[in-house]
């Protein structure tokens, strides 16, 4: 999970929600013969450079494009607030798994990302109020990357120290938990993603092979301007984590914020 920047409105929803503050999200999605909505779905999947904000698959086939509403929909709790038509409240994910061969993947094992979080919520597991059990992609710092990747078995872990860097809103005792707790809820370690993760780590591995053969002094800025130069490569933390200092510097010259 990186951190991610939205479009300031006005925009198709924005104006929507100032028309019609009571209406529901199937209202929306219905307005227009669903023009607007695909609209918003382009704004929000632009932003992140096509990747799903969760997991960072790469999500380039619009038909797997879904927008989700970190903080449930359905929560009706509030009468003033109306989450499902709130612009902050919107991001774009993957479809978590459940568009896979189960025979190869079997669910719900490998369900992740918002797939997984609705799952732990209607096994009330997870409140429909999520802020501050997970991070919130929206709400991330740019730096530093709060993720550490295990090179064994694919797996996302949270790193061991974080200095002073701190979450508004954490549930937690430390941010070691809540990033814990942010990869189980969305279910970044199943097979799946550590599968695909892996083969990054391969293909990295690939790249600093023939560089020592070649003696490529250069090549960890290479991989980073190859691979950062535009947004985004899919499972950028992934790729951010194997090139360490190397990744944060190329960022910050970019003035990364997401």
């Amino acid at each position: 999970m990186k951190k991610i920047n939205k479009s300031p409105p006005l925009n198709n929803l924005t104006e929507y929600a100032q028309n019609y503050p009571q209406h529901n999200w199937n209202d929306f999605r219905n307005n227009n013969q669903g023009n607007d909505y695909q609209t918003v779905k382009n704004v929000i999947f632009t932003d992140q450079g096509k990747l799903c904000a969760f997991c960072e698959n790469e999500v380039i086939d619009i038909h797997k494009q879904r927008i989700e509403h970190f903080h449930a929909k359905a929560d009706l709790s509030d009468l003033n607030h109306n989450w499902a038509l709130d612009w902050g409240n919107l991001i774009g994910v993957c479809f978590g798994g459940s568009d896979v061969d189960r025979t190869i993947h079997p669910l719900p094992d490998n369900l992740s990302c918002d797939a997984h979080k609705d799952y732990l919520i209607v096994k009330n597991k997870l409140p429909m109020a999520c802020e501050g059990f997970l991070l919130h992609p929206l709400k991330l710092p740019a730096f530093p990357c709060l993720f550490d990747f295990d090179k064994r078995t694919g797996e996302l872990r949270a790193k061991a120290d974080y200095g002073q860097i701190s979450i508004e809103h954490n549930h937690f005792d430390t941010l070691i938990e809540l990033v814990e707790q942010t990869i189980e809820i969305l279910n970044l370690n199943c097979d799946r993603l550590n599968k695909q993760r892996l083969a990054v780590l391969n293909q990295y591995n690939q790249e600093i092979k023939k560089a020592r053969i070649a003696n490529d002094q250069n090549i960890h800025l290479k991989l980073a301007t190859r691979w950062f130069q535009s947004r985004w490569l899919p499972f950028f933390t992934t790729r951010r984590i194997l090139l360490n200092g190397h990744a944060e510097h190329y960022l910050s010259s970019l003035n990364f914020d997401g």
